[in-house]
């Protein structure tokens, strides 16, 4: 701890008591925007003579849609720095630029790779709903520097050919883009929604065009939200033809080679890394049936792509949800989960979870939206490492008024394995439907959601035979900018555990409830936000399943120091014998207390701690092994920094100690460096080193280096050379060469 940090900590300590004596006033501040839902703008029409000149000296943008106006989201005041932005649009392409006023506050441009450290820069945007509904919705971004993000609610590869520039002078910068209409799907016959953002790298703030205090702010890549297109104006009078708007064909062949002695060592759905045959090609493709609707395709995917680290020592609860990276099934998920109605403290049940699929060898799916519904449909069939094969079928379809007032919902999954001598096949049908509803002028928010499983054989999450399995839940809320309430009901009976979902735990059913507030007090107190909430389910046979009482308060100051503090009392009923015998029942602890402290979070060198301990269950085997608690304390850390213009430092070290009543002490660490080098706008090159060592936390002990090498080239096509993977627990000794020929549009299009 550099003496710096410590004394920021002694000096800001007592403005945690001044911020919480203000918290009650300021809870009730209304903060009015600019610009909101209400507000209708017209599209202009005109072509800069040179659209990547980033002087704005064109006259053109003169008599463009302009924005002025922005509110500082993470303050919830008027924005204190100017910002200015244009629209123009033509047959072919959408126009943008932006004139940033920065004086008196710091220009970050460090990035110079595209799509790489998003949010470590300052940057402005433009958020494009084409369908007017929030279901389709897009971001373009620039830095000082020109370089490029983009994000797509649709896919989380979305990489298509788009173009900027930008200039800095003295305390101003501009910045210009290009966006072909064919990169967006696109629909005709209605308006589009249309929103500015900018973040200002060395404060940590994020600025909106369009601001309603419903919106919450983020660090990167949870901000900026595809959820606040409800708020943005209507863009009105584009007149476009249907075939400029239409997205073009994609197909992907990819080829590769792999070399080293785990040359054959791959992910499986359950996390571990074992044998199976190399892949050397295979295609993925995309057509454009509408210009909003698409059939998406994959033949012999490539799984050797496995480049998401998300191992981690902390214990755990329940199952942990993963991260799906995979580009089939990435894009477009958002249309096979389709259910509003979660509201319960605990991870949200999902029918369709991806990750519970290994390698698979063929895949078809229809996503996007028409009018008001969005509609996916898909296919994937494989074989598992156990023998087993497996066809299944998932389907989801929303329909939502444009204001998103009201939608409501069906979705299911018809799961088919099938393993060599058993006596019926692994049928398991999940089907789902629900609606939700909102009245903006109160606040008042209401959702409902039942769903049916039918097993024909045990499932492989929860050792419960054949049954019909049943969940139903709900909630009503009151949503306000400065608070929210909410109330619900969970009810998942002991059968229910789709194959191809994600269950925390079946048998659950009783009551939630969640309180939540946010106040920005001003002068020394950038921001307050709390959230406090409980449940209590019961199991068939009326025991107490499960209970949680949580709660955190944060303050973030003026200087960027940041304390937090939360507490969680939980605990859980294990059975040696579940429903319908429920023996051998014990109710184990999961509690904890913490204290996080962060500095300069949102900007190019954030840091962050946090410590914490309690009373932790460990079920064990229990048909073997007796059921224990041990006491356990955690400590995480970790910062990023840029190092240059072209590196980038991320460093984190995390601790876990176990301590049983017989008096062991299990200890593990988890210490973790990663090095980014950037050659160009579309070449990169980075190095990732993570040690676990120890006997206790969650993670098996071992050491793993993965360094990876990318590069884009103008036409589309990518080059990856990748050693090891930071997927794995320990290194593996495999050198992949994987060439991407694309054709037609960009990824994730």
């Amino acid at each position: 701890m550099t003496r710096e940090f410590r004394d920021l900590i002694v000096r800001n300590v007592l403005l945690i008591v001044v911020a919480t004596a203000a918290l009650t006033s300021s809870l009730f501040v209304k903060a009015d925007a600019a610009v909101n839902s209400g507000l209708a703008v017209a599209a202009v029409q005109g072509t800069p003579a040179n659209p990547l000149d980033p002087t704005l000296s064109d006259p053109a943008w003169q008599k463009s849609l302009t924005a002025t106006g922005f509110f500082d989201l993470t303050t919830r005041r008027p924005a204190p720095l100017t910002t200015t932005a244009y629209v123009l649009y033509d047959a072919q392409n959408i126009y943008v630029a932006f004139r940033c006023e920065q004086s008196g506050v710091s220009i970050h441009a460090e990035q110079t790779t595209n799509g790489v450290g998003f949010g470590q820069d300052d940057f402005v945007g433009i958020g494009l709903d084409p369908s007017g509904d929030g279901s389709q919705v897009y971001y373009f971004e620039a830095s000082p520097r020109g370089v490029r993000n983009q994000q797509s609610s649709e896919s989380t590869r979305f990489d298509p050919p788009w173009q900027a520039a930008a200039a800095v002078s003295g305390t101003t910068w501009t910045a210009v883009m290009v966006i072909p209409f064919k990169v967006l799907r696109a629909g005709g016959g209605h308006a589009w929604r249309v929103s500015f953002v900018r973040g200002v790298a060395a404060v940590g703030e994020h600025y909106t065009w369009a601001y309603d205090g419903l919106m919450a702010d983020g660090q990167p890549p949870n901000y900026p939200a595809f959820t606040d297109a409800r708020f943005w104006p209507t863009f009105n009078g584009l007149a476009i033809k249907t075939t400029a708007a239409r997205p073009q064909p994609r197909v992907e062949l990819y080829g590769l080679e792999s070399v080293g002695k785990d040359r054959q060592q791959f992910q499986q759905a359950s996390g571990v890394f074992a044998q199976q045959s190399v892949r050397n090609y295979g295609v993925d493709f995309t057509y454009p049936m509408t210009n909003t609707l698409a059939a998406v395709g994959t033949l012999d995917p490539d799984f050797s792509n496995v480049e998401v680290d998300q191992q981690t020592i902390s214990p755990q609860e329940f199952r942990r949800n993963l991260t799906e990276y995979r580009p089939f099934f990435a894009q477009g998920a958002q249309y096979f989960n389709p259910d509003q109605a979660q509201a319960a403290l605990l991870s949200g049940n999902q029918t369709f979870y991806t990750p519970n699929f290994g390698p698979f060898d063929r895949g078809f799916k229809i996503e996007g939206t028409q009018g008001l519904n969005a509609i996916g449909m898909l296919e994937a069939r494989g074989s598992n490492l156990d023998g087993s094969d497996f066809d299944d079928t998932a389907f989801g379809l929303q329909h939502a008024l444009p204001d998103r007032t009201l939608s409501w919902w069906m979705d299911g999954v018809l799961a088919n394995h099938f393993l060599p001598g058993q006596l019926f096949p692994g049928n398991d049908t999940t089907l789902e439907a629900g609606f939700k509803g909102r009245d903006n002028a109160t606040g008042f928010v209401y959702a409902f959601d039942d769903a049916f499983e039918d097993r024909l054989s045990p499932s492989s999450q929860f050792a419960i035979g054949p049954g019909i399995g049943h969940q139903l839940e709900g909630f009503i809320d009151v949503h306000k900018p400065s608070f929210e309430w909410l109330t619900g009901y969970q009810d998942t009976n002991p059968y229910y555990a789709p194959a191809d979902g994600f269950t925390t735990s079946p048998d659950l059913r009783g009551p939630t409830a969640i309180v939540d507030f946010v106040a920005n007090p001003g002068g020394a107190v950038k921001n307050i936000n709390g959230f406090a909430g409980a449940d209590r389910f019961l199991a068939r046979n009326g025991d107490v399943h499960e209970n949680d009482v949580f709660g955190n308060v944060n303050v973030t100051l003026a200087d960027l120091l940041s304390f937090g503090l939360t507490q969680q009392t939980s605990g859980f009923r294990f059975y040696q014998l579940p429903f319908p015998l429920y023996s051998g029942g014990t109710t184990l602890p999961f509690d904890s207390t913490a204290i996080n402290v962060g500095y300069r979070d949102g900007t190019p060198a954030p840091i962050d701690i946090s410590y914490g301990g309690g009373p932790f269950g460990n079920p064990g085997a229990l048909f073997t092994t007796a059921p224990t608690t041990f006491y356990l304390h955690q400590f995480t850390s970790s910062t990023s920094r840029p190092l240059g213009e072209r590196f980038n430092l991320q460093l984190e070290y995390d601790g876990n100690s176990e301590s049983f009543p017989s008096g062991q002490v299990l200890t593990q660490q988890l210490r973790r460096i990663g090095i980014g080098e950037s050659f160009g706008p579309n070449t990169n090159v980075s190095v990732a080193l993570r040690d676990i060592a120890g006997a206790g936390g969650f993670a098996a002990p071992g050491v793993n280096l993965a360094v990876g090498f990318h590069e884009r080239f103008r036409t589309g096509s990518e080059l990856f050379v990748n050693y090891g993977t930071p997927a794995a627990g320990v290194t593996l000794d495999r050198l992949i060469i994987k060439y991407v020929l694309r054709i037609g549009g960009g990824a994730g299009t």
